[in-house]
């Protein structure tokens, strides 16, 4: 009798195990799958705030001036302006991601980085006089950590 309870004991705590097993890998798999998700969104959302800022300080001229706050990915590799263009970058399970946002802003620099940054911080977007022929060019910048 005792040896006949251990195994019926045994039989339901594998087969409970054999089916709560794979359901707990799928949960997870969804999880990581919508924090991804989540951190491709707020690239976008950087990306698009920034070059709004941009955009915004480019039009009013030299002297203008915004200092404005980016929430950025955890997993942000690096943050630039090239091209006319804002790129933000974060690391995904699928390799890099990039959240780019078009800007009309002339760019101080062909390529400018404001390095890795991640989390909530403050960055500076300014116009100043054009060296060449445009009007004014943008800056930006952030405190290095």
């Amino acid at each position: 009798m005792k040896a006949q309870s251990s195994f019926e004991l045994l039989t339901t705590f594998g087969v409970v195990l054999a089916f709560t097993v794979p359901v707990l890998f799928l949960l997870l798999s969804f999880t990581s799958i919508g924090y991804e998700d989540a951190s491709k969104a707020q690239a976008d959302a950087s990306a698009r705030t920034l070059a709004d800022t941009m955009n915004s300080v480019y039009a009013q001229g030299a002297g203008a001036q915004r200092e404005i706050l980016l929430n950025v990915p955890v997993s942000t590799e690096d943050i630039y302006a090239s091209d006319g263009e804002i790129v933000v970058r974060i690391k995904t399970n699928n390799g890099d991601f990039d959240a780019v946002a078009p800007t009309i802003a002339r760019i101080s620099a062909s390529n400018y980085s404001l390095g890795k940054h991640t989390g909530l911080f403050k960055v500076t977007v300014l116009a100043v006089p054009a060296t060449s022929g445009d009007q004014v060019e943008v800056k930006i910048y952030a405190p290095a950590k």
